[in-house]
């Protein structure tokens, strides 16, 4: 682990600036029903004796130096793998800068709109049950939609074709962001606005989008998302350090989130994570995304036709889109197939991206609003396909 001198900080966060000052995502604010009462635990607050790290083979060591030595400053876990085995795996810095608390392979982040490739996986996940038709109208599962919600379906919504506008906008008032709501209440910030184009027509990436969905899965399943979430994915994946945030819960391990301000580290505004819903509501390890990005190549979740549908790009009928499936992110890296999902949130930024066809795997997750982690997985992208 690479940690700058106190001496050197404000330089180093400068330099840090100058780099970049954006994460890939949208920021966020959501999670739950509102009503939390009984699903807080209190986690073992035990720290572990020992935290393994792994740097494995001329490719880790590569990526660990370029880490530390070209981004001193990188505050976060990584985890890299290539057909299942783990090449880096490797906390960088501070969990907790204040105490000095250093980041680790077990950290907890806010995954921010990671969260939105498992509200999808959720989705398919029903519609594999006969339960879910993708390509029937939401307000079929919805009671009391708007008039001008009628014509949208739940691809619409899956591939962000609905025309819904961003509630994020309307969300971003102080005391708003700060104040809990329960699903109802998020919905109602941006039932009644204007859609931005007739559903199908165009693409607009919208976080409202998945909020709906949420919102779906709950009455399809008379269940809490956050229950289902748990029964059908977390449980049998064993993913134990992966939940919804609640900012009220003793959880183990957490990392506090920070920002940038001129040449300062700062805190990150406090925000009531139930405003983040399922559309960026829940923290994650890197080792537990790990599980599941690798439960996603032996259809433990899903068919071979069910994620080609969600990593097949949608776009409108003007021609819009294509850089987004059902839940993901279409792109590619010189000619390998890559799915991705990247995400921002009040003291975090975060990028999974997945190279379907190599079985590579990038998994970042950062303690920092304001790192440019997109540059940090281009780079980490030329070293790992460099050794191809």
């Amino acid at each position: 682990m690479r940690v700058i001198r106190q001496g050197r900080m404000q330089v180093a966060l400068t330099i840090l600036i100058l780099l970049g000052t954006a994460c890939g995502g949208a920021v966020v604010q959501n999670n739950d029903s509102g009503d939390l009462s009984g699903s807080i635990t209190t986690q073992s607050t035990q720290t572990p004796t020992s935290i393994p790290e792994l740097v494995s083979g001329p490719i880790g060591k590569k990526l660990d130096e370029y880490l530390s030595e070209d981004n001193p400053l990188f505050s976060g876990s990584i985890l890299v793998a290539k057909d299942g085995e783990i090449l880096l795996n490797k906390g960088y810095n501070y969990a907790n800068w204040e105490l000095k608390v250093p980041n680790s392979p077990q950290t907890k982040f806010r995954i921010s709109s990671i969260t939105k490739p498992f509200t999808a996986t959720l989705i398919m996940m029903l519609y594999e049950r006969g339960l879910i038709d993708l390509e029937e109208r939401m307000c079929r599962y919805l009671p009391n939609c708007p008039t001008h919600w009628q014509e949208i379906t739940i691809y619409n919504l899956l591939n962000h074709t609905s025309g819904i506008p961003e509630y994020t906008t309307l969300l971003g008032a102080d005391q708003v962001s700060r104040d809990p709501h329960n699903v109802s209440g998020l919905i109602d910030l941006f039932r009644e606005e204007p859609l931005n184009f007739t559903p199908g027509d165009s693409y607009q990436y919208s976080n409202s989008n998945y909020i709906l969905l949420g919102a779906v899965i709950e009455q399809v399943t008379n269940q809490r998302y956050r229950q289902f979430l748990q029964q059908v994915m977390l449980d049998p994946l064993g993913m134990e350090n992966s939940g919804m945030d609640d900012h009220r819960q003793i959880l183990n391990a957490r990392a506090s989130g920070y920002q940038i301000q001129g040449t300062l580290l700062v805190n990150a505004p406090f925000l009531d994570m139930t405003n983040a819903y399922a559309t960026a509501g829940m923290y994650s390890t890197v080792e537990d995304l790990f599980l599941w990005d690798q439960a996603l190549y032996s259809n433990q979740l899903l068919t071979d036709d069910s994620l080609e549908a969600m990593f097949r790009p949608y776009f409108g009928v003007d021609g819009s889109g294509g850089e987004y499936g059902l839940g993901w992110q279409i792109s590619d890296f010189q000619g390998h197939r890559k799915v991705e999902h990247t995400g921002g949130i009040n003291g975090f930024c975060t990028n999974i991206s997945r190279y379907i066809d190599d079985q590579i795997t990038i998994i970042l997750l950062s303690n920092i609003e304001t790192e440019d982690i997109q540059l940090l997985v281009s780079g980490m992208e030329e070293i790992i396909f460099d050794q191809n």
